[in-house]
């Protein structure tokens, strides 16, 4: 079987399972296995399958792509203050840069420079939904308690940013770690030595976006 049908058969699996609300049993993962340029091609050419579903389908399916796919490729990817790197464990990754790039190459349409360079709250204005700020660890924790499980956030910190994932097991701060330059990371929440160094936090839903949700999967500007 070719490269391109089994790629084509992991995407059907994983759209057809969130229609069916079976997420659990779709849980598959590339691993690393399928060629980054392949994987990217894979999701653009196959997201547009979830234009007519619900935004909770097209959420989970991002959900699982920042979540499982990104993270395999980009782990282990060094930080440099100004790294722009778009290819995973090749050269380094800014973590402004991270969140942009990798939206960009799932097929987002937005300024991948642009709001790499800004203040991290500015891009998360401009992506998510919900946006709240919290003066400590623990307040952020008990906010994320609340929220649904299968959910992408964007965090700004006092001179930081990343992902955060709330997943059927936890949370995880997913990000370019400048702590030693250790670069792209998983880290549980309440554990998370770049989380634990700073005093202010905003956080804003990315798949709670359903607007952002629907354009990206319709292939419009999402600015």
């Amino acid at each position: 079987m070719h490269l391109a049908q089994l790629i084509s058969i992991y995407t059907w699996i994983v759209v057809t399972a969130f229609g069916n609300g079976n997420y659990k049993n779709a849980q598959l993962t590339v691993n690393n296995k399928v060629d980054y340029t392949a994987f990217k091609k894979n999701v653009i050419d196959h997201k547009s399958l979830l234009v007519n579903h619900p935004a909770k389908d097209i959420g989970n399916y991002l959900f699982k792509l920042i979540d499982e796919d990104i993270y395999n490729y980009w782990a282990g990817t060094p930080w440099e203050f100004h790294g722009t790197t778009q290819q995973p464990k090749t050269g380094s990754i800014a973590c402004g840069y991270f969140i942009t790039n990798t939206l960009t190459d799932l097929g987002f349409k937005l300024d991948r420079v642009g709001l790499a360079e800004v203040r991290s709250g500015d891009m998360i204005k401009k992506l998510c939904v919900g946006i709240e700020s919290f003066n400590s660890l623990a307040k952020l924790n008990s906010y994320l308690a609340r929220q649904p499980v299968n959910s992408v956030f964007i965090v700004g910190l006092d001179f930081h940013t990343g992902y955060i994932v709330k997943t059927t097991t936890g949370c995880y701060f997913l990000h370019s770690s400048y702590i030693n330059k250790e670069g792209v990371v998983r880290e549980k929440t309440d554990t998370s030595p770049a989380l634990s160094s700073n005093k202010f936090f905003m956080i804003g839903g990315l798949t709670a976006n359903k607007n952002l949700l629907r354009n990206w999967v319709a292939d419009k500007s999402l600015l």
